[in-house]
């Protein structure tokens, strides 16, 4: 099917030196309205592009977020490699809604990238190791402040971050003794899946 004659999308997927081939597209739809979408931005290329999109009306729970993501789906055609992500954290959501929200992801083909308490595990992880025990989503963000000498969520350093990611997926694997967990049920992140494949 022709570019041409397909339902918009966000961006150009030719990639070149062949023109014929597009470019895979991962979308990953996240709660974190600016964090996610810094960080995300150190990744793409011609054979893959990555787009973070959040929740038009500020609102930041997963059942919305999910809701951006079928959204997109309905608006956007999408190639059979294109890959579709829910990015959330742990926080304050609790077991039950987060159950709810898996499943749907499910139903809908889309992956699942959770961390427990909050995406700056993932951050945390480029520097240093972290103890599986649970910690508040508080003490993270503190944590994190103290090893990179400050941190500021909406203006993020990605230079601080580039470098290390081989680091955080070894990192973030180690933490993650349950492959079968939907998400990690002690400090951890599954963030380091889709890193793998957009990297």
């Amino acid at each position: 099917m022709a570019l041409t004659s397909r339902k918009k999308r966000p961006i150009d997927r030719h990639s070149k030196p062949k023109p014929h081939r597009d470019a895979r597209l991962f979308i990953i739809a996240t709660e974190g309205r600016k964090t996610e979408k810094q960080y995300f931005a150190i990744f793409g290329n011609k054979k893959c592009q990555v787009q973070v999109i959040t929740n038009e009306d500020n609102k930041s729970a997963p059942a919305y977020i999910l809701k951006q993501l079928k959204k997109f789906k309905k608006e956007f055609q999408l190639a059979g490699d294109d890959e579709l992500w829910l990015m959330v954290d742990v926080d304050h959501w609790g077991n039950k809604h987060l159950a709810e929200v898996a499943a749907q992801a499910g139903h809908n083909q889309f992956n699942l990238a959770v961390s427990n308490p909050c995406f700056e595990v993932w951050l945390f992880l480029h520097h240093a190791d972290l103890s599986p025990q649970l910690i508040q989503a508080k003490e993270m963000k503190s944590q994190l402040r103290t090893i990179l000498g400050g941190y500021n969520s909406a203006k993020l350093d990605v230079e601080r971050f580039q470098n290390l990611i081989d680091d955080a997926i070894a990192r973030a694997e180690a933490l993650d003794t349950n492959k079968e967990e939907r998400w990690p049920s002690h400090t951890g992140t599954h963030v380091y899946k889709v890193v793998q494949k957009v990297k």
